[in-house]
């Protein structure tokens, strides 16, 4: 008799230590890449989210007096610095603006949650350029590497002043993802374990954070121009979930797949081109 509740409780107490994998994600980079360590001028924001939680930002102006502005959002466990490693050499003809959303690098939070609570940091951030840095937002472009360009498809649909975008590696919906990543992880079936899971996160949140998935937001990017890039090996967020993201976008639009590339890893692969396919994407539409 004491086993059918005893099974059950292991299961929602599995679950729930499931759902910390969401809410606090292992951090890739416990270091972080300062402009400093480039002898590169910057300045630091902080402001604060709707929700009360302080969020950290660097502004790097460019080398050259321009109107034209890069927002860069980072991955899952990622943080600015990784996006200034990656980036910084675009400062020669762009302001370079860099966030850690909430509870990755240097801003404050107890927990993230894939896009859901990120989209409250996107706003935050946005309102902030707006109301005290208005040039940057003129003529302003933007890129998002996995959660970040989930983050960045949904803050360029209810943002019209974005003008275009590149996304790296978008996930189509974040209960795929999820499903994706305990697949990946745990070989664990959907029912009843990502079931519950993904009710549990619900419940922690106080919200669902389904409806902030690219694919319900995607096609009110069009027409502004926007870019995707996966990786043919990406085994998290696989070509075929980008190709569902691509194929909501309206035109204009444009897909490069890199070959034999990994999870987050399309520059390391693809060497020069990549940034050169970046520069020039951002040099045409901004």
């Amino acid at each position: 008799m004491i086993f059918g509740p005893l099974i059950v409780f292991g299961l929602f107490a599995a679950c729930w230590w499931g759902t910390n994998v969401v809410f606090h994600p292992p951090l890739l980079l416990t270091d972080l890449f300062r402009p400093e360590e480039l002898d590169i001028p910057y300045e630091s924001l902080e402001f604060t989210t709707a929700d009360d939680i302080l969020l950290r930002a660097w502004m790097i102006h460019s080398q050259s007096p321009t109107d034209r502005t890069l927002f860069f959002t980072h991955g899952w466990g990622d943080n600015k610095g990784d996006m200034l490693r990656r980036f910084h050499s675009l400062r020669d003809r762009f302001n370079l603006f860099f966030l850690d959303t909430r509870a990755h690098g240097e801003s404050d939070g107890a927990h993230s949650s894939i896009g859901y609570l990120e989209a409250i940091d996107f706003d935050a951030a946005m309102n902030t350029l707006r109301e005290n840095h208005p040039l940057w937002t003129k003529r302003l472009g933007i890129f998002g590497l996995s959660m970040g360009a989930a983050v960045a498809i949904h803050g360029m649909a209810r943002h019209p002043e974005i003008r275009c975008g590149i996304a790296e590696s978008p996930f189509r919906s974040f209960t795929e993802v999820v499903r994706q990543f305990c697949q990946n992880k745990y070989h664990l079936p959907y029912y009843p374990f990502v079931w519950l899971t993904l009710a549990i996160i619900r419940w922690r949140l106080g919200g669902d954070p389904e409806p902030c998935s690219p694919q319900y937001h995607v096609e009110g990017v069009a027409p502004r121009p926007m870019f995707y890039i996966s990786g043919s090996n990406d085994a998290l967020m696989p070509l075929s979930e980008v190709q569902a993201v691509y194929e909501r976008n309206g035109n204009p639009k444009e897909l490069w797949v890199v070959d034999g590339a990994t999870h987050g890893r399309c520059q390391e692969t693809a060497g020069k081109e990549y940034l050169d396919r970046v520069r020039a994407f951002f040099e045409k539409h901004l």
